[in-house]
């Protein structure tokens, strides 16, 4: 909340959007992180930056890209199918920087990361307001020990792998690379544009550079000028944290980790813990979920979303998903989680139905504020849940949560996960 509040001050944010945006100062980026500095020393007391476990919660860790752009789709719309989503902060403490790419001394450097990072707290900012939404540091900002046996652990496992081309291509650091495009000077751009099509008229290539001009002056996420006119620029991707350290906050928060990340998912599967028989235990419930469509909203207003979700829209279905999780966070034997896991998927089909009657509620709502003509408000798609007996463990990660136990409380395992994999149109 203060970090809100600054950044309002800092950046005039009672002003439009645009006029925030290109009237961005690298005196008012360097102001803005030196707060952040000031916010967040290296001294603070680790045990203050995390919420602890509380049953009464269900609280949900995303561990997807963390980018403004993808808010509304990995982040707001998951809000009505939890109590609360947890975002590992989405900027840089300048406190564990080296000098030579700090903001404070550079901050010429990150104003295309500013841009983007103002941005993304603006959107977040009624859902942090409403306690939907909690930003925590990355607990290795205070605890550097932490981070690199958390990074050594993830270089080991991921040791010899590559992303896929699919991963890369749908990612969103691609599709910002591609925008970038936008900031080329007019010259290089008429330069490249007469190359790739031979013959083309002076008219139409007019017509392109002007094209190319509107789309980026209109563009949230970009300053309305050219990279020749600018310092190189710092820029970064962020999917929350790795698999380790995501494990370990979810461990001391009491979350499950969810995410619409298919390699990240399939990380997430690769740390079940069921070696015997018992793994299918809970087949009857992940099954019936399987067999759902779920919706989603989708191309919505971030103060309507966040509004729809402070009216207790679905609240019904948290409460199914509450009772679920407190369940498979306990210690049932495997008897019992058979009679739990039939029970759930009788229990499931009332739950999607009253979920169902409040998202034609939601339908009725939209209407009234012509979000149709947005292309779509709704989108739908699986939501994969993964409930392995034994719960999900990341080797070595168990050993760092074994050697904090005197310092904090821990959840005894991570029992659940989500995957949320939208049909795309």
């Amino acid at each position: 909340m203060a970090l809100l509040d600054a950044m309002s001050d800092i950046f005039g944010m009672e002003r439009p959007w645009n006029k925030v945006k290109d009237g961005m100062t690298d005196a008012q980026i360097r102001e803005f992180y030196r707060f952040i500095a000031d916010l967040w020393p290296i001294n603070t007391n680790p045990q203050i930056t995390m919420p602890p476990p509380d049953d009464s919660t269900l609280r949900a860790l995303y561990l997807g890209e963390n980018e403004p752009e993808m808010m509304l789709e990995n982040v707001f719309r998951f809000c009505l199918y939890a109590d609360q989503i947890l975002l590992v902060n989405p900027f840089d403490n300048p406190n564990v920087m080296a000098e030579q790419f700090n903001p404070i001394h550079h901050p010429g450097e990150w104003k295309l990361q500013t841009i983007r990072l103002v941005y993304h707290l603006m959107l977040l900012t009624p859902w942090i307001e409403a306690g939907l939404v909690v930003l925590i540091p990355d607990p290795g900002d205070f605890n550097r020990q932490l981070r690199v046996k958390t990074w050594d652990l993830a270089a080991a496992r991921l040791r010899g792998w590559r992303p896929s081309d699919e991963d890369l291509d749908q990612s969103a650091a691609m599709q910002r690379a591609r925008k970038t495009m936008l900031l080329y000077p007019r010259s290089y751009m008429e330069r490249m544009t007469r190359e790739a099509n031979p013959g083309i008229s002076d008219e139409v290539v007019r017509k392109v550079l002007e094209q190319m001009e509107d789309e980026r002056a209109n563009d949230p996420l970009l300053p309305n000028d050219t990279i020749d006119r600018m310092p190189g620029q710092f820029e970064a991707g962020r999917l929350g944290a790795n698999l380790e350290m995501g494990m370990y906050i979810c461990q001391a928060t009491g979350a499950f980790p969810y995410t619409n990340v298919k390699f990240r998912w399939k990380e997430i599967l690769g740390a079940r813990q069921d070696l015997d028989a018992t793994a299918q235990v809970w087949s009857p419930l992940t099954n019936a979920f399987q067999q759902l469509k779920f919706k989603f909203m989708d191309k919505v207003d971030s103060k309507f979303a966040c509004s729809i979700r402070r009216e207790g829209r679905l609240e019904s279905f948290r409460s199914f998903m509450r009772r679920l999780w407190n369940t498979v966070g306990g210690e049932p034997d495997a008897s019992k989680s058979e009679v739990f896991a039939r029970d759930f998927r009788d229990e499931l089909t009332q739950a999607f139905s009253n979920a169902k009657a409040d998202w034609d509620a939601i339908d009725r709502e939209l209407l009234k504020w012509a979000v149709p003509t947005l292309g779509g408000a709704m989108a739908t798609g699986a939501f994969s849940l993964a409930l392995p007996v034994a719960g999900f463990a990341v080797a070595g990660v168990g050993e760092i949560i074994q050697a904090e136990m005197k310092r904090r409380e821990f959840r005894r395992k991570v029992p659940m996960s989500v995957f949320i994999d939208l049909e795309r149109r």
